[in-house]
């Protein structure tokens, strides 16, 4: 797959006037990308959303669907609750599409829901060449190209949420978690509900997860319990939704929330319900205790981040400065057990980081040992001169 184009997304920063007496800046969230797909036969455009300051550390990878319509408030979402510790910061890859009845649709159908032909499918049918495209192209580029961890979600919205389930449907490995808002299971006579039927009574989906978002498009004085066996075509795909959601109670391994929105329709769903669909997939990913709770311990957040690789099917660690604020906590609280865990810790984990080893000077300089403590501070200036851990040594070789 071939490079074409690397451009940045930019937005103007806030300006008042055009005068040259205000600065004027751009903000950057992302990169625009166009490939060319030898699958597709044609250039592809996709947006790219890398976590501020990402340097050698990896991400778990997001694929968008209909990038252009959701990829400022998706991002904003990742960042901001990663930011927070609610899930981990992310790559977010949105994909653009040129003719969605194409490339969401897995089979060959001229109707729309209601059974009339609709120009709009035309090309449909080419669903299962759009996702070879991004297991075989897509995917690999951007994991070439960026510092990227083995976790994979799929996200997509009406058609698009189509597109995810039959992804979930019939090719289960190619991601970790999957989010379908609103989706089209009405195509090709809901063929896609026929196939889920069987796929989750009888697959393996361990370590899967989805969560499936049903808008509300009744007809006014219509109710989520008559609505199971109306047959007003208006009602329909809140019926359908309904029923795929007693599918889903019949699988016994996959990990799934379905919610209904009653205040939201089929265009304003995707805000809300991706914030609890990320809020869901990693609701074990948050440590669980204030960090000023007192019964915090190493191995407690060890036993955690356990947890939370079992459930990434990869190695997380906590994060340093999580574990040097906690360090600092319980050594303000004069717990020296704890302290002395928690710096340890980090030199475990990152033994590179000349900040662990500075701690860790910091917290031999509060239990009286001198000489361990310069120490600590040579180790850290070892691996980067820092002014203010200098300054740590030199007064502690000045004492007699």
């Amino acid at each position: 797959m071939r490079l074409l184009l690397s451009l940045l997304l930019l937005f103007p920063a806030f300006c008042f006037g055009q005068s040259s007496n205000h600065a004027e800046d751009e903000v950057s969230i992302g990169r625009r990308l166009t490939i060319h797909s030898s699958i597709l036969e044609e250039d592809r455009e996709v947006w790219v959303y890398v976590p501020q300051s990402a340097g050698a550390e990896r991400y778990p990878v997001m694929y968008l669907l209909d990038g252009r319509d959701f990829f400022h408030s998706t991002t904003g979402m990742v960042n901001e609750l990663g930011a927070v510790g609610r899930m981990p910061r992310m790559i977010v890859v949105g994909v653009m599409n040129k003719d969605r009845g194409a490339d969401f649709t897995p089979t060959r159908s001229p109707f729309s829901r209601d059974g009339m032909v609709d120009p709009d499918f035309e090309n449909s049918g080419r669903g299962y060449k759009f996702l070879s495209f991004l297991e075989k192209e897509l995917i690999p580029f951007v994991e070439s190209r960026y510092n990227t961890q083995p976790y994979r979600m799929y996200v997509g919205h009406s058609l698009g949420g189509l597109a995810v389930l039959h992804a979930l449907v019939n090719h289960p490995n190619l991601f970790n978690s999957y989010v379908a808002m609103d989706p089209s299971v009405w195509w090709d006579n809901h063929l896609i509900v026929k196939q889920a039927q069987k796929a989750f009574s009888q697959n393996d989906y361990t370590h899967k997860s989805l969560y499936y978002a049903a808008s509300n498009t009744m007809e006014k004085g219509m109710d989520t319990v008559r609505v199971i066996s109306d047959t007003v075509y208006a009602n329909g795909n809140v019926r359908n939704n309904f029923q795929f959601r007693e599918i889903l109670r019949k699988s016994k391994s996959l990990h799934w929330a379905w919610k209904f929105y009653p205040e939201e329709n089929h265009s304003s769903v995707p805000l809300l319900s991706q914030y609890d669909a990320l809020r869901f997939i990693f609701k074990k990913y948050e440590l669980g205790k204030d960090l000023q709770d007192t019964t915090i311990t190493a191995e407690y957040v060890k036993d955690h981040y356990r947890t939370v690789s079992s459930m990434m099917q990869y190695t997380v660690l906590p994060s340093e400065g999580t574990v040097n604020l906690l360090g600092y906590i319980s050594m303000g609280n004069k717990q020296y057990g704890k302290a002395y865990g928690f710096f340890k810790m980090n030199i475990d984990n990152y033994p590179a980081s000349p900040n662990v080893h500075d701690s860790m000077g910091d917290y031999y300089v509060e239990r009286g040992n001198k000489k361990k403590a310069m120490e600590a501070y040579k180790k850290a200036l070892t691996l980067q001169e820092v002014a203010e851990t200098r300054k740590k040594l030199e007064t502690l070789q000045a004492k007699k």
